[in-house]
């Protein structure tokens, strides 16, 4: 199954499992706050691996926007019925890093994501990823987010 462009794009808001945070010289503060980013992250890749509408709706921020390489953009509600739709069978995470800047935060990471349509073959995709937080009262929601395929080296 050849992977089309909008299913690249959505597949990758996802992307995040265990990588370190590398706050370089960052406080003891900021290094908590990269924890609950990336274990927000973690939280969303769960909730897109498993189809689990009510956490993406709580994970995603209401003004969410995700940027295409195809230069489309889609909103919150796009994103999520995208998702509902895929049949993502996991991702794996080779590099991730997260910037934290008050109640801003991105991360940068590569995913593969593999997805498995019914009566199909697994395919996968490398991606390098952008994604922007915001933090809501005490929550980190995700903001915006592209994704583009990853070259070979």
């Amino acid at each position: 199954m050849r992977l089309a462009p909008a299913m690249i794009s959505i597949a990758a808001g996802l992307a995040l499992s265990c990588a370190p945070a590398a706050p370089d010289g960052s406080t003891e503060s900021s290094q908590t706050e990269a924890q609950r980013v990336l274990a927000t992250e973690d939280a969303y890749v769960a909730a897109e691996i498993n189809r689990d509408e009510a956490a993406l709706r709580r994970l995603v921020d209401d003004r969410f926007t995700r940027n295409s390489s195809n230069g489309t953009t889609a909103d919150k509600e796009a994103l999520i019925q995208s998702l509902l739709g895929m049949h993502m069978t996991g991702q794996t995470i080779t590099e991730r890093t997260v910037l934290v800047d008050g109640n801003l935060a991105v991360t940068f990471g590569t995913a593969e994501i593999r997805v498995q349509a019914p009566g199909e073959d697994e395919s996968a995709v490398v991606l390098r990823y952008t994604t922007t937080y915001v933090k809501r009262e005490t929550e980190w929601r995700m903001l915006a987010l592209h994704m583009s395929p990853r070259s070979p080296r």
